[in-house]
């Protein structure tokens, strides 16, 4: 699995770096340009989003309509309308892809031809680099506000936000973030912590994979996530560089392998609005690696320490972030230490991915292969890792899983359960984990091809 993961790695990159050549209009001119010229060279691409609940921001993104924004100014559901600088109005939108990590939804405007805003790259941000907002602040037509980077702000492993000094008040957040070229780095947002509003932006890089979408669900039929927004109730523990030193090299290992695992399988809960599920799968982690690697105290003590605090939460959403909280807090730790070396791995069997035609899915709704995609790459993610730690029979044991999962809970797609069954009855077949793990495998990648070629290039 290295190989291929490896190879993944080389076609997700390739494809970012197409989305950042395309999918925003042609660079700003080098040099430069004061708030003046970014907000006259900008402003007509910059929409303002009325829903039945509020007003937010966006900006035009993709040459085909696309408007990105953030995920919570849609968090009514519809009706949405974007009302351009002209003052036009349109309701023909679709949404076309989320992410709720970042806060970030991506609609496609049908018959909207405004120039799209220059995508800029994000990772080359610093602090101390100008930026400049532009939004609909309580509705207030096209405001502008400069002011710098203050910093970059890693929360989790998976979330990065731009700190910045220009003021971002309610109606702004979905606006674009842009520097002295003109080039959108990151969509505004407004972050509460512990009672304080301060000013943040999504980096761009996070907009680039969802103007991939090739298939949106019209406004009329979308429904929002249970939760949206980046209202965060984080306390992360911060600990001292030698807390993890009475601990060996393989127990901190063990410890930010198993918390890496639970936060795989519990976010995408969480992002479901199951918020009792992901909890109770952060606690179990919690006891079950205090009982495996009892003579690691600290970490033992910081995880005592996180699911105490969620104990006296009443809120399955608010005891999942306690328990979250301890984990990054011993993860950033364990970073300080270093990681081990990674395993040899046995030589895989020889692939055997089956070729599907399109009729695999032909009984499939959209909504149902988005599902069937979504849930077996998730169960990817997961698995291989395992796998690539030397655990095959939890690396099996996830993908069976899946597969009797989705047997159960995934609506038609009756050809495509057929085609997951026989990856079972294969890997039942086989002797060993190695060999089980990768005959589901060789199954999941089969699916995933045939629903690839379905959303066509």
């Amino acid at each position: 699995m290295t190989t291929r993961t490896r190879q993944s790695l080389y076609l997700v990159a390739a494809v970012l770096a197409a989305v950042s050549r395309s999918a925003g209009a042609e660079p700003a001119a080098g040099g430069s340009l004061t708030p003046a010229q970014i907000s006259a060279r900008a402003s007509a691409s910059v929409v303002l989003i009325k829903t039945a609940t509020g007003l937010g921001s966006g900006f035009v993104a993709g040459k085909d309509g696309r408007v990105a924004t953030s995920l919570h100014v849609l968090a009514s559901g519809g009706p949405i309308t974007v009302v351009l600088s002209d003052s036009r109005e349109i309701t023909d939108l679709e949404v076309m892809a989320t992410d709720e990590v970042h806060d970030l939804a991506v609609l496609r405007a049908r018959g909207l031809k405004v120039a799209a805003l220059p995508l800029g790259d994000s990772q080359s941000a610093r602090a101390g680099d100008r930026v400049v907002a532009i939004g609909h602040p309580l509705g207030l037509d096209h405001t502008v506000s400069d002011g710098l980077v203050s910093g970059i702000r890693e929360l989790t492993p998976k979330l990065t936000l731009l700190q910045i000094s220009a003021p971002i008040s309610p109606g702004s957040s979905g606006g674009p973030l842009l520097n002295d070229r003109g080039e959108v780095i990151g969509v505004a947002t407004l972050v509460l912590i512990k009672g304080q509003n301060l000013n943040f932006g999504i980096p761009i890089n996070a907009v680039k994979p969802l103007l991939l979408a090739n298939q949106g669900t019209p406004v009329a039929r979308w429904k929002p996530p249970a939760t949206t927004g980046t209202e965060l109730r984080r306390s992360v523990p911060r600990h001292d560089a030698g807390f993890l030193d009475s601990c060996s090299g393989a127990e901190t290992a063990e410890v930010a392998r198993r918390i890496d695992d639970a936060i795989s399988i519990g976010v995408p809960l969480y992002n479901d609005g199951q918020h009792e599920a992901c909890y109770r799968i952060y606690e179990s982690t919690g006891r079950e690696i205090k009982r495996k690697v009892a003579g690691c105290t600290p970490a033992a003590q910081a995880l005592d320490a996180g699911m105490e605090r969620a104990d006296r939460l009443g809120d399955y959403s608010d005891k999942a972030w306690a328990m979250r909280d301890a984990f990054d807090g011993l993860l950033e730790a364990v970073a300080q230490r270093g990681r081990p070396k990674p395993r040899k791995m046995p030589a895989a069997p020889p692939r055997n991915v089956p070729h599907h035609s399109l009729a695999v899915l032909a009984d499939c709704s959209p909504e149902a292969v988005t599902k069937l995609g979504r849930t077996i790459q998730s169960a990817i993610d997961v698995g291989a890792p395992m796998y690539n730690d030397g655990e095959f029979d939890a690396c099996f044991s996830i993908y069976a899983t899946t597969v009797k999962a989705l047997t159960k809970s995934l609506g038609g797609c009756a050809a495509a359960k057929q085609a997951l069954g026989a990856g079972l009855r294969e890997a039942d077949a086989r002797r060993g984990s190695v060999a089980k793990a990768w005959a589901l495998r060789d199954a999941f990648d089969g699916i995933l091809e045939v629903i690839a070629r379905r959303a066509g290039p």
